[in-house]
């Protein structure tokens, strides 16, 4: 095998082995059934890597998996949506990142409390109400609750899809630590450890309730080192 296709292939087992996750948690994953000795395969795998570890650097929950096969002169690319749905299947590397695009813009923004609200009353709420930066419980959320008994059209309404948005972020939130604690990556620990100190630093009245896995994974270099550069992704995004 000549050097070139010997390196890469070595770059996919690697992202294989770094994307590979065996949990439920929410994310977009892309798989990629890749012909060693095919140049638009080779090209299509190195574009979706530098796409998806692009998205990953921002904060995004997104996963690729790159299998190696021999034959055939076209990449088979399958791009999963996080609720499992499969929304691209062919060999274009642009139609496919298009799609990882969209997939990802369905999914709640990481450490958001607001999503998927179209908002009247509390324009810019969302942009606001931040895990680590304001509280999902108490006084920081009285003014939806007030909102709650006003009498102009759709306040009330908005009020209460905003609070039904922050209970599910909370919950979704809960399902993600449990997941990346199963799952048990480089990647997922860090993730899980982000998220319990959002969640923590969101639910005050609950924050001893991951106590032993937030001590472990603090102590973990690598746990560690992860979350600090999601943590900073998602500072970039605010």
């Amino acid at each position: 095998m000549r050097k070139p296709l010997f390196l890469l292939a070595c770059v996919c087992a690697l992202l294989s082995a770094t994307f590979a996750g065996t949990s439920a948690r929410r994310k977009v994953t892309v798989t990629v059934d890749w012909a060693q000795g095919d140049v638009e395969s080779q090209n299509a795998v190195a574009f979706l890597k530098k796409t998806v570890l692009g998205y990953r650097e921002a904060g995004h929950p997104v996963a690729m998996r790159a299998t190696l096969r021999n034959g055939g002169n076209v990449p088979d690319i399958r791009v999963t949506d996080a609720s499992g749905k499969e929304v691209y299947s062919g060999s274009d590397k642009n139609d496919a990142a298009v799609a990882i695009t969209e997939a990802i813009m369905d999914l709640p923004i990481p450490g958001h409390l607001i999503n998927g609200v179209v908002l009247k009353k509390f324009r810019n709420y969302d942009q606001r109400y931040i895990m680590g930066k304001v509280r999902g419980e108490g006084a920081d959320l009285a003014p939806f609750k007030a909102a709650l008994k006003s009498k102009k059209p759709g306040e009330a309404e908005e009020a209460q899809a905003i609070l039904d948005s922050i209970e599910q972020a909370k919950k979704n939130l809960e399902e993600d630590i449990a997941a990346c604690l199963a799952e048990g990556t480089k990647e997922a620990k860090g993730e899980a450890l982000r998220d319990i100190l959002w969640f923590r630093q969101t639910w005050p009245s609950e924050r001893d309730k991951y106590a032993e896995q937030y001590k472990t994974l603090l102590a973990d270099p690598e746990a560690k080192a992860e979350a600090a550069a999601l943590l900073k992704a998602a500072k970039k995004r605010k």
